[in-house]
């Protein structure tokens, strides 16, 4: 479980930094939730740090609170803004999030 909750937050650490960089047309998605440009870049940045942390055991579940709280706060926007398609991605990285959060702790 360790090693494949370390390459979940890699990926999720990966994709918060790929926002921060404003790759891939974020910014468009954001503010079309109606997200300032700083919400977005708090928000990724929330994203990044909560990845990189659910990488070691030792920090996996604050990690894991971090990455649930700002995915819960991306899709009741995607919602709100009539866009529930986006939210099934993002609900992935919620269900991530909280098992981060709330698994218990394995040691190797």
């Amino acid at each position: 479980m360790n090693v494949l909750m370390a390459l979940i937050g890699a990926a999720i650490a990966v994709a918060g930094g790929d926002k921060l960089a404003g790759q891939r047309g974020y910014e468009r998605m954001f503010q079309h939730l109606g997200w300032s440009e700083n919400a977005m870049h708090n928000a990724a940045l929330a994203e990044a740090v909560g990845g990189a942390l659910m990488m070691p055991a030792a920090t996996r579940r604050l990690g894991g609170a971090l990455v649930a709280g700002v995915s819960a706060a991306v899709i009741m926007s995607e919602i709100r803004s009539g866009e529930p398609k986006l939210a099934v991605p993002r609900g992935l990285v919620l269900i991530a999030g909280l098992w981060a959060l709330l698994a218990p702790e394995y040691r190797a």
